[in-house]
């Protein structure tokens, strides 16, 4: 319940997890060194094919916080100048306006989607491949 023994937990499983990774790793490298080199390279090209798919999210995010605030904000600047665009006729003026950001608002929540989809798909696959990889390499020694 401290800080102390969550840190110390955290210490731990980091240190027995990279020497279960070190020890499986050996053990995987004397018995199959090509299964081994195989699956290294398939762990850092999904790793980065995930970075470089997921990348655009982060952009995206980002825009999608700005472009909700900056709807938020026009609707509370028309709600404390109501008096003022009503009696110059600005109405017409700010319903554009109001509606463009919107607008901005929505395209950008589809983008998000978009990349979304694009992104699980991508992880989807990735780990459909995970169970298959082993027995094509592995399938060249019996065939």
């Amino acid at each position: 319940s401290s800080f102390t023994s969550y840190s110390l937990s955290f210490f731990l499983t980091i240190v027995g997890t990279v020497i279960d990774l070190v020890s499986f790793s050996i053990i995987l490298f004397s018995v199959m060194p090509q299964l081994f080199i195989a699956i290294i390279v398939f762990a850092t090209l999904g790793t980065a094919a995930t970075i470089i798919i997921g990348k655009v999210l982060v952009r995206l995010n980002y825009e999608a916080l700005q472009r909700e605030a900056d709807f938020r904000f026009s609707l509370v600047r028309i709600r404390e100048n109501a008096e003022s665009i009503a009696f110059y006729g600005g109405e017409p003026v700010e319903e554009k306006e109001v509606k463009q950001k919107f607008q901005r608002a929505i395209d950008n929540s589809n983008l998000i989607n978009v990349a979304h989809r694009n992104l699980d798909i991508f992880i989807t696959s990735y780990n459909h491949l995970t169970e298959i990889l082993p027995t094509i390499i592995l399938a060249n020694q019996y065939f």
